[in-house]
Protein backbone atom coordinates (compact mmCIF):
# COMPACT_ATOMS: atom_id res chain seq x y z
CA UNK A 1 0.00 0.00 0.00
CA UNK A 2 1.30 3.45 -0.93
CA UNK A 3 0.99 6.12 1.67
CA UNK A 4 -1.17 9.16 0.69
CA UNK A 5 1.84 11.48 0.81
CA UNK A 6 3.76 9.15 -1.56
CA UNK A 7 0.88 9.24 -4.05
CA UNK A 8 0.74 13.01 -3.75
CA UNK A 9 4.45 13.38 -4.50
CA UNK A 10 4.19 11.08 -7.50
CA UNK A 11 1.29 13.12 -8.86
CA UNK A 12 3.29 16.31 -8.40
CA UNK A 13 6.24 14.78 -10.23
CA UNK A 14 4.07 13.61 -13.15
CA UNK A 15 2.44 17.03 -13.29
CA UNK A 16 5.86 18.66 -13.37
CA UNK A 17 6.91 16.52 -16.34
CA UNK A 18 3.71 17.33 -18.24
CA UNK A 19 3.94 21.01 -17.46
CA UNK A 20 7.59 21.08 -18.57
CA UNK A 21 6.62 19.71 -21.99
CA UNK A 22 3.88 22.32 -22.42
CA UNK A 23 5.95 25.30 -21.39
CA UNK A 24 8.88 24.47 -23.71
CA UNK A 25 7.05 26.33 -26.47
CA UNK A 26 7.09 29.47 -24.32
CA UNK A 27 10.90 29.65 -24.18
CA UNK A 28 11.99 32.40 -26.54
CA UNK A 29 14.06 31.72 -29.63
CA UNK A 30 16.65 34.27 -28.47
CA UNK A 31 17.01 32.52 -25.12
CA UNK A 32 17.50 29.16 -26.80
CA UNK A 33 20.11 30.64 -29.15
CA UNK A 34 22.06 32.16 -26.26
CA UNK A 35 21.88 29.00 -24.20
CA UNK A 36 22.92 26.81 -27.12
CA UNK A 37 25.88 29.09 -27.86
CA UNK A 38 27.12 28.74 -24.27
CA UNK A 39 26.61 24.96 -24.42
CA UNK A 40 28.70 24.69 -27.60
CA UNK A 41 31.45 26.87 -26.16
CA UNK A 42 31.47 24.78 -22.98
CA UNK A 43 31.70 21.54 -24.97
CA UNK A 44 34.65 22.89 -26.98
CA UNK A 45 36.36 23.99 -23.76
CA UNK A 46 35.79 20.55 -22.23
CA UNK A 47 37.45 18.93 -25.24
CA UNK A 48 40.40 21.34 -25.14
CA UNK A 49 40.89 20.90 -21.38
CA UNK A 50 40.32 17.16 -21.14
CA UNK A 51 40.10 15.04 -24.28
CA UNK A 52 42.80 16.81 -26.30
CA UNK A 53 45.48 16.76 -23.55
CA UNK A 54 44.52 13.18 -22.74
CA UNK A 55 44.91 12.01 -26.34
CA UNK A 56 48.17 13.96 -26.74
CA UNK A 57 49.56 12.44 -23.53
CA UNK A 58 48.49 8.98 -24.68
CA UNK A 59 50.38 9.42 -27.95
CA UNK A 60 53.50 10.78 -26.28
CA UNK A 61 53.48 8.18 -23.51
CA UNK A 62 51.66 5.05 -24.76
CA UNK A 63 50.17 3.06 -21.88
CA UNK A 64 48.15 0.32 -23.54
CA UNK A 65 44.43 -0.24 -24.09
CA UNK A 66 43.92 -1.76 -20.65
CA UNK A 67 45.10 1.32 -18.77
CA UNK A 68 43.12 3.57 -21.12
CA UNK A 69 39.98 1.58 -20.27
CA UNK A 70 40.65 1.48 -16.52
CA UNK A 71 41.47 5.18 -16.59
CA UNK A 72 38.29 6.01 -18.49
CA UNK A 73 36.08 4.04 -16.06
CA UNK A 74 37.85 5.61 -13.07
CA UNK A 75 37.49 9.09 -14.56
CA UNK A 76 33.82 8.52 -15.30
CA UNK A 77 33.16 7.46 -11.72
CA UNK A 78 35.18 10.39 -10.40
CA UNK A 79 33.17 12.78 -12.58
CA UNK A 80 29.90 11.30 -11.30
CA UNK A 81 31.05 11.86 -7.70
CA UNK A 82 32.22 15.39 -8.47
CA UNK A 83 28.88 16.21 -10.13
CA UNK A 84 27.07 15.00 -7.02
CA UNK A 85 29.26 16.86 -4.52
CA UNK A 86 29.36 20.02 -6.63
CA UNK A 87 25.60 20.04 -7.08
CA UNK A 88 24.62 19.05 -3.55
CA UNK A 89 27.17 20.81 -1.36
CA UNK A 90 28.18 23.82 -3.44
CA UNK A 91 25.29 24.78 -5.69
CA UNK A 92 22.78 24.18 -2.89
CA UNK A 93 24.81 25.70 -0.07
CA UNK A 94 22.64 28.56 1.25
CA UNK A 95 23.70 32.21 0.91
CA UNK A 96 26.78 31.59 -1.22
CA UNK A 97 27.73 32.93 -4.63
CA UNK A 98 27.35 29.47 -6.15
CA UNK A 99 23.92 28.95 -4.62
CA UNK A 100 22.70 32.35 -5.76
CA UNK A 101 23.77 31.59 -9.32
CA UNK A 102 22.20 28.13 -9.26
CA UNK A 103 19.02 29.59 -7.79
CA UNK A 104 18.62 31.47 -11.08
CA UNK A 105 18.36 28.08 -12.79
CA UNK A 106 15.66 26.83 -10.43
CA UNK A 107 13.79 30.15 -10.61
CA UNK A 108 13.94 30.25 -14.41
CA UNK A 109 12.13 26.92 -14.89
CA UNK A 110 8.95 27.64 -16.82
CA UNK A 111 10.02 31.15 -17.84
CA UNK A 112 10.83 32.46 -21.36
CA UNK A 113 14.55 32.68 -20.45
CA UNK A 114 14.90 29.16 -19.05
CA UNK A 115 17.33 28.06 -21.77
CA UNK A 116 19.88 30.66 -20.68
CA UNK A 117 20.19 29.08 -17.23
CA UNK A 118 20.36 25.38 -18.10
CA UNK A 119 24.13 24.98 -18.59
CA UNK A 120 26.12 23.87 -15.54
CA UNK A 121 29.09 25.91 -16.72
CA UNK A 122 28.09 29.57 -17.00
CA UNK A 123 31.06 30.28 -19.29
CA UNK A 124 34.08 28.54 -20.87
CA UNK A 125 36.29 30.10 -18.18
CA UNK A 126 34.17 28.42 -15.50
CA UNK A 127 34.43 25.09 -17.33
CA UNK A 128 38.22 25.44 -17.57
CA UNK A 129 38.36 26.07 -13.81
CA UNK A 130 36.30 22.93 -13.14
CA UNK A 131 38.66 20.86 -15.29
CA UNK A 132 41.73 22.35 -13.59
CA UNK A 133 40.34 21.56 -10.13
CA UNK A 134 39.80 17.92 -11.13
CA UNK A 135 42.61 17.25 -13.61
CA UNK A 136 45.64 18.69 -11.83
CA UNK A 137 45.43 16.53 -8.67
CA UNK A 138 44.46 13.42 -10.64
CA UNK A 139 47.38 13.86 -13.03
CA UNK A 140 49.74 14.53 -10.11
CA UNK A 141 48.73 11.36 -8.29
CA UNK A 142 49.04 9.32 -11.49
CA UNK A 143 52.56 10.62 -12.10
CA UNK A 144 53.68 10.06 -8.50
CA UNK A 145 52.31 6.52 -8.39
CA UNK A 146 53.22 5.66 -11.98
CA UNK A 147 49.65 4.54 -12.81
CA UNK A 148 49.71 5.80 -16.42
CA UNK A 149 45.93 6.21 -16.44
CA UNK A 150 45.78 10.00 -16.94
CA UNK A 151 44.86 9.88 -20.68
CA UNK A 152 41.74 7.77 -20.07
CA UNK A 153 40.73 9.82 -17.03
CA UNK A 154 40.98 13.14 -18.89
CA UNK A 155 38.99 11.74 -21.80
CA UNK A 156 36.29 10.54 -19.38
CA UNK A 157 36.08 13.97 -17.76
CA UNK A 158 35.30 15.53 -21.14
CA UNK A 159 32.77 12.87 -22.13
CA UNK A 160 30.96 13.09 -18.79
CA UNK A 161 30.80 16.88 -18.72
CA UNK A 162 29.48 17.12 -22.28
CA UNK A 163 26.94 14.36 -21.57
CA UNK A 164 25.68 16.11 -18.42
CA UNK A 165 25.20 19.45 -20.17
CA UNK A 166 23.58 17.92 -23.27
CA UNK A 167 21.19 15.66 -21.35
CA UNK A 168 20.33 18.43 -18.89
CA UNK A 169 19.55 20.72 -21.85
CA UNK A 170 17.33 18.11 -23.51
CA UNK A 171 15.49 17.42 -20.24
CA UNK A 172 14.58 21.07 -19.70
CA UNK A 173 13.79 21.92 -23.30
CA UNK A 174 11.75 18.78 -23.90
CA UNK A 175 14.03 17.51 -26.67
CA UNK A 176 14.56 13.90 -27.71
CA UNK A 177 16.41 11.55 -25.37
CA UNK A 178 17.73 8.07 -26.24
CA UNK A 179 15.48 5.22 -25.01
CA UNK A 180 17.90 4.31 -22.22
CA UNK A 181 17.76 7.86 -20.86
CA UNK A 182 14.01 8.51 -21.04
CA UNK A 183 13.65 8.12 -17.27
CA UNK A 184 16.29 10.80 -16.72
CA UNK A 185 13.72 13.49 -17.54
CA UNK A 186 11.33 12.54 -14.75
CA UNK A 187 14.21 11.76 -12.41
CA UNK A 188 15.76 15.21 -12.76
CA UNK A 189 12.51 17.17 -12.83
CA UNK A 190 11.68 15.58 -9.47
CA UNK A 191 14.73 17.44 -8.16
CA UNK A 192 13.01 20.69 -9.09
CA UNK A 193 9.96 19.59 -7.09
CA UNK A 194 12.10 18.51 -4.13
CA UNK A 195 15.56 20.21 -4.35
CA UNK A 196 16.94 18.23 -1.40
CA UNK A 197 17.30 15.04 -3.45
CA UNK A 198 18.39 13.64 -6.83
CA UNK A 199 21.59 15.57 -7.44
CA UNK A 200 22.92 13.37 -10.27
CA UNK A 201 21.41 14.32 -13.62
CA UNK A 202 21.31 11.09 -15.63
CA UNK A 203 23.42 8.50 -13.83
CA UNK A 204 22.31 8.40 -10.15
CA UNK A 205 25.18 6.30 -8.80
CA UNK A 206 26.05 8.62 -5.92
CA UNK A 207 22.39 9.36 -5.32
CA UNK A 208 21.77 5.66 -4.76
CA UNK A 209 24.87 5.09 -2.65
CA UNK A 210 24.25 8.15 -0.42
CA UNK A 211 20.49 7.72 -0.12
CA UNK A 212 19.29 10.79 -2.03
CA UNK A 213 17.74 8.95 -4.96
CA UNK A 214 14.37 8.20 -3.34
CA UNK A 215 13.75 11.24 -1.16
CA UNK A 216 11.94 13.03 -3.99
CA UNK A 217 9.48 10.21 -4.63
Amino acid sequence: MHRPEDQSRKKKRRAAVGEQTRRTADITTASIARGRAVKKANALTACLCGALPGIALGILQPSGVGKWLIGFISGFMWANAFEYLYHRFLLHLPKTFFAQHHLEHHASVGTPTEAEHVNFGSSPLWVAAIFAINSVPVAGVNVLLGLDMTPGILLAFSVYFIAVEEIHWRIHLGEWLPPGLCRARGYHLAHHVCPTARFNIFLPLCDMVLGSATQAQ
